[in-house]
């Protein structure tokens, strides 16, 4: 049996457990399901279930003041604010400086 007709097979038999009202142990005994496997099951599609019953709901938020379009390099001690804009070749010479230190 391949992997997606066995996760159906083991998907229907845990709808028939819930409709069932039974416990566990005993719509396993009814049934002749181990209850090991049937507890495997159970745990491996949960998350399936939980995902499918939830709903997206959005939010809006509202960004007050512009954003920082600066990173700020920490290297040795020294932290060096960079801007938009900036100096490639004096941030180069700024680094290999700091890496002879």
């Amino acid at each position: 049996m391949k992997r997606k007709e066995k996760e159906q097979v083991w998907l229907e038999k845990i709808n028939e457990y819930r409709e069932s009202g039974k416990s566990l142990v005993q719509w396993c005994s009814d049934t002749g399901v181990a209850i090991h496997n049937m507890n495997y099951w159970l745990r491996k599609q949960a998350p399936i279930t939980k995902v499918a019953d939830q709903e997206t709901s959005w939010v809006s938020c509202i960004v007050e003041g512009p954003a920082s379009d600066a990173i700020t390099l920490k290297m040795k001690n020294v932290e060096i604010e960079v801007t938009s804009g900036f100096q490639e070749e004096l941030l180069l010479q700024i680094i290999r400086t700091l890496n002879r230190l």
